[in-house]
């Protein structure tokens, strides 16, 4: 059945690394006081959460096989706090959501995108993060900021066939957009000088090129970009249609988590550069 992390064992233990300095993260939800009743009248009930098993910052498998990611920790986070027992299971990306559907989990909690397409059988709780994009270059790199104007003519590493390219195709005609198949593929150009800069999720940029193999080699160029026109998106968890009761328990235990910190220090570990 997959990798399984029980939530009413969940202890923060992540720090932050070394010489990371801590930053306070938007209140992207404002508490719900009926919530509540749901997740006294749910208390102990056994859960099953999706999530997938390739994405991070959000959710992957950590050295051990077992479930690890900012999207898992959050989503046990939101479980102890809602007095529920929860385990997670990771599946690739392509068999989430009909998982969900078949009655093999009862929410995602990452991975999928709050479209149309997801949200036809499944209920969504209130959103605990928007995406943004963001852009990165070497960390001696010459660029002051990056203005269409000072980015002109030069290479820009980006994911193909996504709406971050099609964003820099609208807005970043004056510079030559140089298409990858993923974030990892991207960063390494970076690294060593096939592109003069990359732009991406913030999420999954601060942490690859804060990572060890990256070796301090990057910094976030300008401030972040938010664009609902392409990129941004609401995240939240998507729950089994037929479920409101364990949507709201969901509800009550993330607001917990935002309340007391918790949201906030889960994503100082996992993203140790502010991402706005």
């Amino acid at each position: 059945m997959g990798n399984l992390v029980m939530g009413i064992a969940l202890l923060l233990t992540l720090a932050l690394p070394a010489g990371a300095e801590p930053y306070k993260l938007p209140q992207f939800r404002t508490a719900d006081p009926a919530a509540a009743a749901a997740a006294q009248e749910l208390s102990a009930r056994s859960v099953r959460l999706l999530a997938d098993a390739d994405f991070p910052p959000f959710s992957f498998a950590a050295q051990g096989g077992g479930p690890s990611g900012l999207g898992v920790e959050l989503a046990l986070a939101a479980c102890v706090e809602a007095r529920l027992s929860c385990e997670v299971v990771l599946l690739p990306y392509g068999e989430l959501l009909a998982a969900l559907n078949r009655g093999d989990g009862d929410a995602v909690i990452s991975g999928l995108r709050l479209d149309e397409t997801s949200l036809q059988d499944a209920l969504m709780t209130r959103p605990w993060f928007r995406t943004m994009g963001r852009f990165a270059v070497l960390r001696d790199s010459p660029v002051k900021s990056s203005d269409p104007k000072d980015l002109a003519g030069l290479r820009i590493g980006v994911i193909r066939d996504t709406a971050h390219a099609r964003w820099l195709e609208t807005y970043y005609g004056g510079s030559i957009l140089v298409p990858f198949d993923d974030a990892a593929s991207a960063q390494l150009a970076l690294r060593i000088g096939n592109v003069q800069a990359v732009f991406g999720d913030s999420l999954q940029m601060i942490y690859g090129l804060t990572s060890a193999t990256a070796q301090n080699c990057c910094k976030l160029l300008g401030g972040a970009y938010s664009d609902f026109d392409f990129f941004s998106r609401n995240i939240a968890f998507l729950v089994r249609a037929g479920q409101a009761d364990l949507r709201d328990a969901l509800d009550y235990g993330l607001d917990a988590a935002q309340t007391k910190g918790l949201t906030e220090k889960l994503f100082n570990a996992y993203v140790p550069l502010n991402p706005w």
